[in-house]
């Protein structure tokens, strides 16, 4: 394993744990605006999510040489 397979593996990684992050908070949040009456999926930070990811897989892939 090359070390700039290395930085792909770990950029990838951290992109998906953020992105998890994101649409966790954001399933949180509808949870607690539907307990509220409020319910609200917020669109903008799962797009954001799948960018973070996409980026993330992105550089796996490019680093990668794949």
């Amino acid at each position: 394993m090359t070390p700039d397979t290395r930085w792909g593996e770990i950029l990838y990684w951290a992109g998906t744990i953020i992105a998890g992050l994101l649409v966790l908070w954001v399933l949180w949040s509808y949870m607690f605006n539907a307990d509220r009456g409020e319910p609200i999926i917020w669109i903008a930070p799962l797009v954001l999510a799948g960018a973070i990811w996409l980026a993330g897989w992105a550089c796996r892939r490019v680093l990668a040489g794949r």
